[in-house]
């Protein structure tokens, strides 16, 4: 052995002496995977309890709200801009009953009436099942406690536009929820049936015919894809429409240029056929807002009116 082995050989022999024993820092280690098995363990307890709450929050949420939370966001959200969530949908009505009216101001309300009956459906008082959700409570004060679908609901039965009994069921799933019932036989009982039928659709949507400032029109009406009419309220002072109908209108019209097409004034009301549209737009008072109104109507190329005057769908 040469002096240089020597050296590397005393050298190695002093860093063992230095070297503590190993039976420590196996010790360490050995308690260190027991910690990270028990930690595992507290974990994976942890995220079956989530499972069970999510499949249990699942299986409630078969009465009304939607099961995932894409979905529940897409219940409450426009679908891409083009469309209103509608939210709910009942899934029973009276023989014959057919969809002809849908209101999406602030809240949605949507009407079934029998068959062939023509118009708005809150003027003549004919029969009607509506459904729709609310800001806040009615004050059920003096109904009568009932359930829909395991919760706790509200019911009364009495005088309406109807000349029969008028029977109106409210309750608290994720939204208030109500049902309106007139002008059939024992109201009060169809009302119930119809509370129990409404499930929530996160995939239904509505499509309005126009925009105003941006704003989807938020009611429409008919008897048949393609009799209809759309109205909003713009600034709470002129009523802008909607139809692929002229519109009826009494008195003398005068012509006048509006959306860069001929047109027509007849009295307060400003009317012109866009394409295979027709646009009118009234006030209690003729001023330019009036016209103004027409001119900035947004139309919807292809709005969806396949609902008009159908039943319900599978």
């Amino acid at each position: 052995m040469n002096d240089t082995e020597q050296l590397v050989k005393d050298a190695l022999g002093k860093l063992a002496e230095r070297t503590p024993h190993p039976g420590p820092t196996l010790n360490a280690l050995r308690r260190k995977r027991k910690r990270h098995r028990n930690v595992f363990m507290i974990a994976a307890a942890g995220m079956a309890a989530v499972a069970v709450l999510i499949f249990a929050g699942v299986i409630a949420s078969d009465r009304y709200s939607p099961p995932s939370g894409n979905d529940a966001a897409a219940a409450l959200m426009p679908n891409n801009g083009q469309s209103i969530a509608l939210r709910y949908a009942p899934h029973w009505l009276p023989d014959g009953f057919v969809e002809n009216f849908r209101g999406t101001h602030e809240q949605v309300s949507r009407a079934w009436v029998p068959k062939g009956a023509k118009g708005y459906p809150f003027d003549d008082g004919g029969p009607a099942v509506i459904i729709g959700t609310s800001a806040e409570m009615p004050d059920t004060n003096g109904w009568d406690s009932v359930t829909v679908r395991g919760l706790k609901a509200w019911a009364r039965t009495g005088a309406g536009q109807s000349r029969d009994a008028t029977a109106h069921v409210v309750w608290k799933a994720q939204d208030i929820l109500n049902v309106e019932v007139r002008g059939v036989p024992d109201a009060r009982t169809v009302a119930l049936r119809v509370a129990e039928s409404v499930r929530a659709d996160p995939k239904l949507t509505h499509q309005p015919a126009f925009k105003l400032d941006g704003r989807f029109a938020d009611h429409m009406w008919g008897t048949k894809p393609g009799e209809w009419e759309s109205m909003t309220n713009w600034r709470n002072q002129v009523s802008v429409h909607v139809s692929p109908v002229a519109p009826a209108l009494a008195g003398e019209s005068y012509p006048i240029r509006v959306r860069g097409k001929d047109g027509f004034r007849t009295g307060n009301t400003v009317s012109v056929l866009d394409g295979g549209a027709w646009i009118w737009a009234s006030a209690e008072s003729y001023s330019d807002l009036v016209l103004e109104a027409v001119n900035k109507v947004e139309l919807v190329p292809s709005p969806d009116t396949s609902w008009i005057g159908s039943g319900l769908r599978s």
